[in-house]
């Protein structure tokens, strides 16, 4: 069976679950990978096909030879099936010319506060209608979608790749928080910020790491002691990942809404328990009490509790640590979502076949 995968971005969060898809798959298939000009090949396993093109909307007439090129690229592979890794407006347009099947992969089944919401929707409707199916994350995503929309839920992969930038000298801090991730309205950052704050009467040294890139204006004027936060407000370089990760003793996403995140595998890879709110899926990935902490959304009182807890017992934090690595080695590994992905394509690939041979469509 020949796949082509295709993705509009060149780094971050949605390469790698890309990646780490397409390396597991090719084991078994044969996987083709569109991208961008500039795509972070060093990601993809040498079995893994690249062709890189320019993509995407521009101004000028430039995007009619593109979208041409793209569209012939795609026939020229002949591929069994097609997965997209996300919903873009730009793809979904030049997929309505295509023959072949489809299938996409719908991280985020609503869009986010502070996001252009009709943008997001309209692209997602068009990608769920050309699709044969879609793969969701979670129940709750699933189910956000609605009983009309054929999808399978597969959880998301680990993302244990981070551990080969691991450095043995860097120490764990006891009392050390880490946010981690885009700077965003919906990742509920002004939550975290009180429950720190509120805390600091009671644990002198608390300190919470907030790492990643965008707006932190509002999120600054909250902070009443600098002492107690420690701002990397950048896109952080995957080698400088785990040195924030191996530093913290608890990671914390106090989310407003969601759907789910990478950022619990990378928890888990570093044998970190997590404290997460009761929203979209990710709580489909804790085990309360277990590897983590679910805590309500919003309630600056219980996540205060939450950590209060973790930071108070290095005993527990530990065994919760250990846990949550057995959790992604069990239930997160790529190679097991590889087979359940291959199952997925054989079922498109032969309810396709049948209803063309019912219907006469040689297609």
């Amino acid at each position: 069976m020949k796949v082509l995968m295709i993705t509009l971005d060149t780094y971050g969060g949605i390469i790698h679950y890309t990646s780490q898809l397409a390396n597991a798959l090719a084991n078994k298939l044969e996987i083709v990978v569109i991208a961008p000009i500039g795509v972070d090949k060093h990601y993809f396993n040498d079995n893994v096909k690249i062709i890189q093109m320019i993509m995407g909307f521009t101004k000028d007439l430039h995007i009619l030879s593109r979208s041409i090129k793209f569209i012939k690229t795609i026939y020229d592979e002949n591929p069994d099936i097609i997965h997209c890794n996300f919903c873009y407006h730009w793809l979904a347009l030049l997929l309505l010319f295509n023959k072949f099947p489809i299938i996409t992969t719908i991280h985020d089944t609503h869009a986010h506060l502070g996001k252009f919401k009709l943008i997001d929707l309209s692209a997602k409707a068009i990608h769920i209608k050309l699709s044969s199916s879609v793969i969701v994350h979670g129940i709750r995503s699933q189910n956000e979608l609605g009983n009309g929309i054929k999808s399978f839920i597969i959880p998301h992969g680990d993302y244990s790749f981070f551990l080969k930038y691991k450095q043995e000298d860097i120490e764990e801090e006891d009392n050390t928080i880490l946010f981690f991730g885009r700077i965003v309205d919906y990742k509920g950052l002004d939550y975290l910020i009180s429950a720190v704050n509120k805390l600091s009467e009671i644990i002198p040294d608390i300190k919470l790491i907030i790492a990643g890139k965008g707006d932190m204006r509002k999120y600054q004027k909250l902070i009443i002691n600098k002492k107690h936060f420690e701002i990397h407000n950048c896109y952080i370089p995957d080698d400088e990942v785990p040195r924030l990760f191996q530093r913290a003793a608890i990671v914390a996403l106090p989310y407003i809404e969601a759907t789910q995140t990478g950022i619990i595998p990378i928890a888990y890879a570093f044998k970190k328990p997590v404290i997460v709110t009761d929203t979209g899926d990710m709580s489909e990935v804790v085990d309360d009490g277990i590897n983590g902490i679910i805590v309500p959304p919003r309630d600056v009182n219980m996540l205060a509790e939450a950590i209060k807890t973790l930071l108070g017992n290095k005993t527990l934090r530990k065994e919760m640590g250990e846990q949550a690595y057995k959790k992604m080695i069990r239930d997160l590994s790529w190679d097991d979502i590889a087979l359940k992905t291959i199952g997925i394509y054989n079922h498109i690939i032969e309810t396709r076949t049948r209803k063309n041979i019912l219907t006469g469509d040689n297609k």
